[in-house]
């Protein structure tokens, strides 16, 4: 395969490196902005009737938990039940806000969006694997 560079003039051969070189430079900066709003969500949820809300960092790790005064009129069990459903549901939050921020950011279809999620839905699994979730 023949080099394109090596055909052109050294002027457009610069300017072609240099253009290359800011697309490089732009995609980075691009890149580190997501993975910084990747580090700084977080998701709220709540069950249906609001006995129970919820916030996961972007860790997908339970931060705050509020139970209304509903809860003294319901049975243990029935509250065990709802705060896992509600954490669930602000994990899955989480995962669909992180999503957002790739695909505003650097693009879902791209090698580096890509990346990202791939990396992010780890951090998320591990909570499946621990038995934390």
């Amino acid at each position: 395969m023949d080099n394109p560079l090596l055909s052109l003039d050294p002027e457009d051969a610069m300017r072609r490196v240099e253009d290359w070189k800011a697309r490089a430079d732009a995609m980075a900066q691009h890149a580190l902005a997501a993975s910084e709003r990747l580090q700084a969500l977080t998701a709220t949820a709540s069950d249906d009737n609001g006995t129970v809300t919820i916030t996961v960092d972007a860790d997908g790790m339970m931060t705050k938990i509020e139970l209304s005064h509903r809860v003294q009129k319901q049975s243990a069990h029935f509250t065990e039940d709802a705060v896992m459903e509600v954490y669930r549901a602000a994990q899955a939050k989480l995962a669909e806000a992180a999503k957002e921020v790739v695909a505003d950011s650097v693009g879902s279809g791209s090698a580096t969006g890509k990346a990202l999620m791939a990396g992010y839905e780890r951090r998320l699994e591990r909570l499946d694997d621990s038995g934390e979730r």
